[in-house]
């Protein structure tokens, strides 16, 4: 038995400890409730906007009003979090971010609504960097992939749960009550934050400390100026990334093409949400937060999804990848042929095991024909830029919704999964030349070996005979002519 097994079973084993901090613990029971409130939030809010005000642009930029903060400010919220203490500003976020919601069905105007979507998105965007900030503080050293397995599957397992649960309640109380259930999951997470060890500010150099300076009426002018700054500076570096991420994928027809069809993707799952909503209101107005058990199915066929990729490894990939969306946009598609629910349960797991078969096939390619040194560019400018495609899908679904109807927004959803891929499919088939195929002309030489042997020995005699000509008193250089001359020409 080697060292691993052995170190695996004892009781001091590297995921024992995780289990044993009660730091660990509470930061992922933290994030479980808190993902668990919000996923009932994303049910409720397209719900309650659509059930009062109908589809239309400004709903567009309601639902998309939780994503924006995260994309113009995400970067400043990172500085903050650095600069100060990441347990407060978690636990600041999440209380702010259970208010915002629990005023939702207080709310009188559109105004207000999407006013409390951007307070959401940004205590989401001051949450998500603190708390992962935390992990250092109660992950025992040494346990680092058991520990983080457990916060990504605390943020996973909500996704599911939480819209599974949206539909008793709203069923059982009434839409409002999801806000209610975001703000009470808001309340414990920060109350399980309370007794993490904090993070000392770090100190200026030679330790003095910062102080706050009033700024004068010309700061002020200075900082308006900053911010017209800032922004350019903003729009600059999406131009940048995009620059760098077409030199990334250049010269790889799969690779450059996978790119563009997540960008795509990510604007067909805007529509789609939209769609979702609407539909559920539409064909299924008699149960009670439909949507959310249309998003639980979605989520389970996406767990098991991923399990089934592996089935399909000796397949071509681009064809999996092809299929995957493609099949996925016809199940979207159907739904517009079914009235039961049961039917639209069931083609929305299709979608969800379609959807998520092809996901792994674009990770595991990024991963395959990508260099190890740029990956991580690669998905810090892939991430930032496909938001800006989420929140463009997600406007125009309420303007294309609204117009072509909840029918052809299916087909406008299913569209735009599977004719990306079938566009591109000349690039995405075609396998790109594998180590074994480029070391095949290198087997040559082998097949020449023989000949090689015979020049070594014809080389090995006449080292002989130089040396015997030599021992001999003779010059080997000036035989060397004499047998040139009798070589034919």
């Amino acid at each position: 038995m080697t060292d691993d097994a052995q170190t695996s079973k004892t009781p001091g084993g590297s995921f024992a400890r995780v289990l044993r901090s009660p730091g660990a613990l509470r930061l992922v029971g933290s994030l479980f409730v808190l993902e668990t409130g919000s996923a009932m939030t994303t049910v409720g809010l397209p719900l309650l906007v659509m059930q009062r005000y109908g589809l239309g642009l400004e709903v567009g930029f309601t639902l998309a009003a939780r994503f924006l903060p995260n994309i113009l400010l995400g970067a400043l919220a990172g500085q903050i979090v650095d600069r100060n203490d990441p347990r407060r500003v978690a636990m600041l976020a999440a209380i702010g971010s259970g208010l915002a919601a629990l005023l939702f069905p207080f709310t009188t105007a559109m105004w207000q609504i999407q006013l409390l979507a951007l307070a959401i998105g940004v205590g989401y965007m001051f949450g998500f960097p603190a708390t992962m900030a935390l992990r250092p503080q109660v992950i025992p050293e040494g346990s680092e992939l058991e520990g983080n397995g457990l916060i990504v599957t605390a943020e996973r397992v909500p996704k599911l749960l939480g819209p599974a649960l949206a539909g008793p309640i709203a069923a059982a109380a009434g839409i409002g009550w999801l806000f209610c259930a975001e703000a009470a999951t808001a309340l414990a997470a920060a109350a399980l934050l309370t007794r993490l060890p904090g993070v000392a500010k770090t100190a200026a150099p030679g330790g003095a400390t910062e102080t706050p300076r009033r700024g004068s009426g010309t700061e002020r002018q200075g900082s308006v100026a900053g911010v017209g700054r800032w922004l350019a500076a903003w729009a600059r570096s999406l131009a940048t990334g995009a620059r760098d991420l077409v030199r990334m994928v250049h010269g790889d027809g799969r690779l450059s093409s996978l790119t563009v069809t997540a960008f795509t993707y990510m604007v067909a799952l805007g529509l789609g949400r939209t769609f979702l909503a609407a539909y559920s209101l539409r064909d299924f107005a008699s149960v009670p937060a439909m949507l959310g058990y249309l998003l639980a199915a979605m989520g389970l066929g996406g767990a098991l999804g991923a399990l089934a990729a592996a089935a399909f490894r000796r397949w071509n990939q681009g064809w999996v990848y092809i299929l995957g969306n493609a099949l996925e946009g016809l199940c979207w598609i159907a739904l517009i042929a079914t009235g039961e629910w049961y039917l639209a349960l069931a083609l929305l797991f299709a979608a969800g095991v379609f959807e998520s078969i092809a996901s792994v096939v674009y990770f595991a390619e990024v991963q395959k024909r990508l260099p190890a040194d740029l990956q991580g560019r690669y998905y810090a400018t892939l991430v930032p830029l496909s938001d800006v495609f989420l929140v463009a899908g997600t406007v125009l679904g309420g303007v294309l919704v609204e117009r072509a109807g909840v029918s052809w927004g299916a087909v406008l959803v299913g569209l735009a999964m599977a004719v990306p891929v079938l566009v591109l499919v000349t690039r995405l088939v075609p396998e790109r030349p594998t180590a074994t195929a480029d070391a095949e002309p290198e087997q040559e030489p082998e097949e020449r070996a023989p000949e090689a042997e015979a020049d070594a020995d014809r080389t090995a005699r006449e080292a002989l005979e130089a040396e015997a000509f030599r021992t001999s008193g003779k010059n080997p250089q000036a035989e060397g002519p004499r047998t040139a001359e009798k070589t034919p020409a």
